[in-house]
C-alpha cells in the first residue's frame, strides 16, 4: 500500500515537473515573439517618422517653389507695368512733340501769311503811289504839261510850235521825239502834217 503510494507521489511529482518545464518552454518560445514584434513595431514608428519627416520636407519645398513662383509672376508683373509706363510715357512724349510740331507749323504758316499780306499791302500801297505819282507828275515836274506816258502816237495833242514859240497848233501824233518821261517845256512830238513842236495839253 506504501508503495502504491509512494509510486502514486512520484507519478504526481513528474507530471508537475513536465508540467512546469512545457511551461518555462512555451514562456521561453513567447519571449522571442514579444521581442520581435516590438522590434518591428519600432521599425515601422521610424519608417513612418521619416516619411512624415520627408512628408514635411517635400511640402517645405513645395510651398518654396510656390513662393518662388508667385514672387517671379510679381517680378515679371512689375517689369511688364515698368515697360508699359515707359511706353506710355515715351507716347506722351510723342505726342507733345507732334503737338510742339503742329504748332510751329501753325505759326510758320501764320507768319507766312503775314508777310504775303504785308508784301501784298506794300505793293497795293506801292501801285497806289505810282497812281498817284503819274497823276501829280505832269503839274508837278512839267508845269502843268503832259508826261511821255500820256502821250501816245495817235494821240490828239496841241503843241508850241518848234520854229515859233509864238505858235500852238492841234493835231494827231505821229511820232515821239522826247525819249524821257518829262521835260521842262514839253515832251517834243512829229504831227501826222509834219510840224514838230512840245506838247502843251492832250485832247
Amino acid at each position: 500500500m506504501s508503495k502504491k503510494l509512494l509510486l502514486f507521489a512520484l507519478m504526481s511529482l513528474c507530471v508537475i515537473a513536465l508540467s512546469a518545464c512545457k511551461s518555462n518552454e512555451e514562456k521561453l518560445k513567447g519571449a522571442p515573439d514579444e521581442q520581435k514584434v516590438d522590434e518591428d513595431k519600432k521599425v515601422v514608428e521610424e519608417e513612418k517618422g521619416k516619411q512624415e519627416e520627408q512628408q514635411r520636407a517635400e511640402e517645405e519645398k513645395r510651398k518654396q517653389e510656390e513662393q518662388q513662383r508667385a514672387e517671379e509672376e510679381k517680378r515679371k508683373q512689375e517689369e511688364q507695368q515698368r515697360a508699359e509706363e515707359e511706353k506710355r510715357k515715351q507716347e506722351e512724349q510723342q505726342r507733345a512733340e507732334e503737338e510742339k510740331r503742329k504748332q510751329e507749323e501753325q505759326q510758320r504758316a501764320e507768319e507766312e501769311k503775314r508777310k504775303q499780306e504785308e508784301k501784298k499791302a506794300q505793293q497795293q500801297q506801292s501801285t497806289q503811289q505810282e497812281r498817284t505819282q503819274k497823276q501829280e507828275k505832269p503839274t508837278q515836274a512839267t508845269g502843268g504839261k503832259p508826261t511821255r506816258s500820256q502821250i501816245s502816237v495817235g494821240s490828239h495833242v496841241v503843241i508850241q510850235l518848234d520854229n515859233d514859240y509864238s505858235k500852238t497848233v492841234s493835231g494827231v501824233v505821229k511820232d515821239i521825239l522826247t525819249h524821257s518821261e518829262t521835260h521842262t517845256y514839253g515832251i517834243k512830238v512829229r504831227l501826222q502834217d509834219g510840224q514838230i513842236g512840245r506838247v502843251q495839253s492832250v485832247k
